[in-house]
């Protein structure tokens, strides 16, 4: 659309019903508040032909109308921008009542009771990191909002944080601005229920009581994991724009955009942590993200040799397989408790030698990884799969191939208590690991 526009031919978009919102909000987050467009009823994705005509037709003149009346439009409504907001109640309670009302209607929430962002909150959260309040750390994707210290504050406040996890926190967003292309933008704006997830490494972790056992739970034991996850949610949907209906367009949704942030379980691991693999020392402190789009709880009952854990574990990580096209793209994180990684550290695996057994053993149906998009009509296909269209149905599903593209697409983290019960989400882009210590 924007390129069509700099070719100085007029573009105006087709707009499904669901998406006015979103398409109102993502023209003033990249450039173009004079955005006109024409609306139809229904996704054409899925849609059959006959119906992608009718209700192309039936837009017609609407789009001969916009397209012929360029001036004969007004401006997108812009952001709010105010500084404060003040509340006033019979006492505080109510005060704090009314603002989470206030808040929750405009969608700054979660949707849980926010704590209230006062000037000396946020003064307090400040002085757990050495860098000034205008510091700009990033541009927060995916829309783009300018995340600085001091913003990034009045979110954690809002999240009931304390100054000791504000560069936990700083470090997050950084993170997320490095993943993939332009921040994983397409992936947070998608369809389909990515989410954020936040692992971390080193020192800081024990220092602040993240809990690298069952972490991803809530209750007690959990409080840091929630308050840090929930903190850089609320900057994800404060700075980068992310509202449900406005640059996040899930068509069903997921749990986990409550974003979970948890620790390795370093003492019980036999190998180095996760961020040494990523070029980090092991009295370093830094923080993970990666993007996942499912999860599956892999239960092993009865394996005690590596190779037999392992191979229920690849067979598991089968999971959320969808098409050849993404498997240069596709990962896995797998979350691997101690009473898994040690048997198979103990029996002579490195994690690297985990990852090459895991991508050996994890193959699933050709045929059946090309039914997420046929292959027929469209030309979907990339080149170099086309001659499986002379294929018979039953000759591709008997071919199989591996899951995804090599080893080291297998992104091994050792969390979680007893039970040899390993936890697997289909994930990518690849993951990003940044330093905390430099946020202190």
């Amino acid at each position: 659309m924007i390129e069509i526009e700099k070719m100085g031919k007029p573009a105006v978009p087709i707009v499904s019903g669901r998406f006015e919102e979103d398409a109102i909000a993502s023209a003033r987050t990249f450039a173009m508040p004079d955005l006109q467009f024409v609306i139809v009823p229904r996704i054409y994705r899925n849609l059959a032909h006959d119906e992608c005509i009718r209700q192309t037709e039936e837009v017609i003149d609407d789009l001969v109308h916009v397209l012929t009346n360029r001036d004969d439009h007004k401006r997108l409504s812009t952001i709010e921008t105010a500084d404060r907001h003040r509340f006033e109640g019979v006492d505080r309670y109510d005060a704090v009542l009314r603002m989470n009302e206030d808040f929750i209607m405009r969608d700054w929430g979660d949707g849980f009771p926010l704590c209230p962002a006062t000037r000396e909150a946020v003064d307090e959260l400040m002085q757990g990191t050495s860098l000034a309040p205008d510091h700009l750390v990033c541009d927060m994707p995916p829309g783009f909002g300018l995340a600085t210290v001091e913003k990034i504050a009045i979110n954690a406040a809002m999240a009931g944080a304390k100054p000791a996890h504000m560069p936990v926190i700083i470090a997050a967003v950084k993170a997320l601005s490095q993943l993939g292309s332009h921040g994983g933008k397409s992936l947070l704006m998608s369809t389909s229920c990515h989410a954020p997830i936040l692992v971390v490494n080193g020192p800081i972790a024990q220092e602040l009581g993240l809990n690298p056992g069952s972490g991803l739970g809530p209750g007690r034991d959990n409080r840091i994991n929630i308050t840090i996850g929930r903190a850089f949610s609320l900057c994800l949907r404060n700075l980068g724009y992310w509202y449900p209906g406005q640059m996040d367009m899930d068509t069903i949704g997921t749990t986990r955009k409550f974003v979970h942030c948890l620790a390795e379980n370093e003492a019980m691991s036999p190998w180095e942590p996760y961020h040494v693999d990523k070029g980090f020392k092991r009295d370093e402190s830094a923080i993970s993200i990666f993007v996942t789009d499912g999860e599956l709880d892999v239960q092993d009952q009865g394996n005690t040799t590596a190779e037999g854990l392992l191979k229920t574990l690849a067979y598991g990580c089968t999971f959320g397989t969808r098409s050849l096209g993404e498997r240069h793209a596709a990962e896995r994180l797998i979350f691997m408790p101690p009473d898994v990684a040690r048997p198979v550290g103990a029996q002579g695996f490195s994690k690297r030698g985990a990852q090459e057994f895991i991508h050996l053993h994890a193959n699933a149906s050709l045929g059946k990884m090309i039914q997420y998009m046929p292959l027929e009509g469209e030309a979907r296909v990339a080149a170099n799969w086309k001659w499986l269209e002379k294929l018979s149905e039953q000759e591709r599903l008997e071919m199989t191939v591996p899951v995804l593209e090599s080893a080291e697409r297998y992104d091994i983290v050792v969390i979680g208590a007893d039970r040899a019960k390993t936890l697997v989400m289909p994930s990518g882009p690849s993951s990003v690991t940044v330093g905390i210590d430099a946020y202190r």
